[in-house]
């Protein structure tokens, strides 16, 4: 979200969102675990619904009037989604999502964009043998044969 709307404010707590102390223009995200299930020995897929609002400014003509919401220019987000074909990398966790075609609800003064994504998780593996040690992982394999 940064990095196509980097002075746009990030809000994640819930319950600041519902009771309106937040700053307007900005987003807030909510992200909803659906699934993990294993795909390797050594990674998870995990599949998560996202919720984003995007809240937007408001005019001020005057202290008495609050004046009306100015939209929020969203193309450049969905443009974004296009170009990298819905794999976008995190920089913050490292993975990469694959985005399903997000679904749009406009309202009056903020608009929903509700999506799924997926993503591996690496899950190390910790090989113990019988004694209680670990067991440690061959990264180099040398291989000696003689001619006859």
């Amino acid at each position: 979200m940064q990095r196509i709307y980097p002075e746009l404010p990030i809000l994640r707590d819930r319950s600041l969102w519902l009771a309106g102390q937040f700053d307007r223009p900005s987003v807030f995200i909510e992200t909803d675990l659906v699934s993990d299930k294993a795909h390797t020995p050594r990674a998870d897929r995990i599949i998560e619904d996202v919720g984003l609002v995007f809240h937007y400014d408001t005019e001020r003509r005057g202290a008495e009037d609050a004046g009306e919401p100015v939209p929020l220019d969203l193309s450049p987000f969905f443009l974004y989604l296009r170009q990298q074909r819905f794999c976008v990398v995190s920089q913050r966790f490292g993975i990469m999502m694959v985005i399903e075609a997000p679904r749009i609800r406009p309202m009056n003064d903020r608009m929903e964009v509700t999506f799924r994504y997926s993503y591996l998780l690496h899950i190390p593996k910790l090989m113990i043998i019988d004694d209680g040690q670990q067991l440690q992982k061959i990264d180099e394999f040398r291989i000696h044969f003689e001619n006859d």
